[in-house]
């Protein structure tokens, strides 16, 4: 093409055509056509591409932003508090917690029986030759002396083995792999002298009775069972004796298995590392009460993340205004229905809770003009101090009941928020809606189940040992929670952010084509202008010949007159 154009500039330079600039004409023609087309397409390339990074971005603050409020998932405002270190406590149900005071006292903690087997004193020489063994029985249960008493929680673990092959290594991985709770480990306790040792759980009735055979024989290679010496001597030394977690609170004593407590106060976890030290000459205590400065510090942290979280979505859908250009998602139907969402959260209604509702106004969250929202921090104390309780309508869902012999729980998040009655007469479970709709709940043991969609508590599960009951079931959806549901659906795979980045690919694969198109029209059209010219040229070109042909026979003519 540029060749061609080199030639027919020259030829228009040596005055053998029109002695026009065919190229440029030709380039201009052209031009004319095809800029306003490539622009419109480079404008819409553009818009997509802005699009779907605007979107992008969208799709990674909203995912930070649930990030960041399921870490506040559980703050009620209840601090847990304890005036020593060896008793610690922890949330592990913010639904059951409430306040609490408490003095404690540990006189013991729970400890795991400990088994040394060391062939007798002489330990063993190797951790891979045979030891004789082609089975290991392990039993669960309390010592009392030389007595012992199954513990009918646990069964009795029976390892086969490989007769003939088997090494203190295989016992102690056999252990291991078993999954019941005991660890083995292999101990050099001196040059080429091994022990086998193992560790059980925590608490009395915990304690092993060991014993191995070969070709179904016992023996006494892995003996532990003091209650039989008879032909058979215990080849393994009790280390450490399996205890119960021992203490007092308020002066009660207390026994448990574990240092791991969950069954003491609701929804919190005690953790017992240590006994009480004698050199203590106060009460150690612990406790759960309201904290205003920590419910306070919770609720600047909700509202700072969805201030952020508004300004980011404020800036994407800005209009330009001064000739500046706007947000990449101005105008966007979903951009503007999330931020009235998150707008109208001081009104809405948080059901679920209390008898009545609850709302985040409450607290003193009000909404500034910009849209952007602030808390009255006096308002907020004074309401906080009346409705401690209420804070939880804020960050945690839960699901509670005015009985404490009945728990409450969810299996799905489908329920509508509200305050049910639950009745149990005669075996027969009653659930009734504030519109005054009943329903049967499913009977199970201790368990009463709601699956149906009728009256709005879908996936309601109530626990009682009681067989008489008459109270209410409290179904709440934090303002967080409600406010995660949404953005669930918006992020999920093909939700709305989805579909929107796959029609804006779309519309992109849509212009590479229509790009395409362009290019083939704009190379037809080329050839077409190029084709014309060159006809104009000959033309001209064959006129000028004629020109000379008459100039010259005119001069003829006038030369021979």
């Amino acid at each position: 093409m540029h060749i061609q154009a080199m030639a027919t500039d020259y030829l228009s330079a040596l005055g053998a055509g029109s002695g026009l600039n065919v190229t440029q004409i030709v380039d201009a023609l052209v031009e004319s056509e095809r800029v306003p087309k490539q622009e419109k397409i480079d404008e819409a390339k553009e818009t997509a591409t802005v699009k779907i990074s605007a979107l992008g971005s969208l799709k990674n603050e909203l995912s930070v932003f649930q990030t960041n409020s399921n870490a506040l998932d559980g703050q009620t405002g209840l601090a847990l508090s304890s005036s020593t270190s060896n008793v610690t406590l922890s949330r592990t149900d913010s639904s059951l917690a409430s306040e609490f005071s408490h003095t404690i006292n540990v006189a013991n903690i729970a400890k795991a029986q400990v088994l040394n087997f060391n062939n007798n004193g002489s330990g063993f020489s190797s951790t891979s030759a045979d030891i004789g063994i082609d089975e290991l029985s392990l039993e669960f249960g309390t010592w009392s002396g030389t007595s012992f008493s199954a513990n009918s929680d646990y069964s009795t673990t029976t390892l086969s083995l490989t007769s003939g092959a088997t090494s203190l290594s295989d016992v102690r991985d056999a252990v291991n792999n078993a999954g019941i709770g005991v660890t083995a480990s292999i101990i050099e306790v001196s040059d080429s002298k091994f022990s086998l040792v193992l560790k059980s759980i925590d608490g009395a009735s915990q304690s092993l009775r060991v014993r191995s055979y070969l070709s179904s024989s016992e023996n006494n290679v892995l003996k532990y069972n003091p209650g039989n010496v008879v032909s058979l001597a215990d080849t393994a030394t009790q280390v450490v004796a399996a205890t119960d977690a021992s203490f007092t609170v308020d002066g009660i004593s207390v026994t448990r298995e574990s240092n791991t407590i969950t069954d003491l106060f609701s929804g919190v976890t005690v953790e017992l590392s240590d006994v009480t030290s004698t050199d203590l000459n106060t009460d150690q205590t612990i406790s759960s009460s309201y904290s205003e400065t920590d419910a306070l510090a919770t609720l600047e942290t909700v509202v700072s993340e969805i201030n952020y979280l508004l300004s980011f979505l404020k800036e994407q859908s800005a209009p330009g205004a001064n000739g500046e250009e706007g947000g990449p998602l101005h105008g966007d139907h979903f951009i503007r229905f999330t931020q009235n969402k998150i707008k109208n959260l001081t009104s809405t209604a948080i059901a679920g809770y209390q008898d009545t509702d609850i709302y985040l106004s409450n607290f003193g969250v009000v909404t500034e003009l910009d849209g952007t929202l602030s808390i009255d921090e006096t308002r907020f104390s004074e309401y906080f101090a009346a409705n401690p309780s209420h804070f939880a309508a804020v960050t945690t869902s839960m699901i509670r009941t005015g009985d404490t012999g009945v728990i409450g729980s969810a299996q799905t998040d489908l329920f509508t928020p509200g305050v049910y009655d639950f009745t149990l007469s005669g075996g027969t479970a009653t659930l009734t809606n504030s519109s005054s709709t009943s329903d049967t709940m499913s009977v199970g043991t201790n368990r009463y189940g709601y699956s149906n969609t009728t009256i709005g508590a879908t996936g309601l599960l109530l626990d009682t040992t009681q067989t008489a009951v008459d109270t209410k079931v409290y179904m709440g959806r934090s303002v967080l929670q409600n406010l995660s549901n949404y953005i669930d659906d918006v992020l999920k795979l093909n939700g709305d952010i989805d579909e929107k980045i796959f029609n804006l690919e779309d519309d992109i694969d849509d212009l590479v084509e229509e790009q395409e198109a362009l290019d083939l029209q704009i190379k037809n059209q080329r050839a077409i202008y190029v084709q014309k010219f060159t006809a104009m040229e000959t033309a001209v070109s064959s006129f000028r010949k004629t020109g000379e042909f008459l100039d010259n026979l005119i001069a003829s003519w006038n030369s021979s007159n």
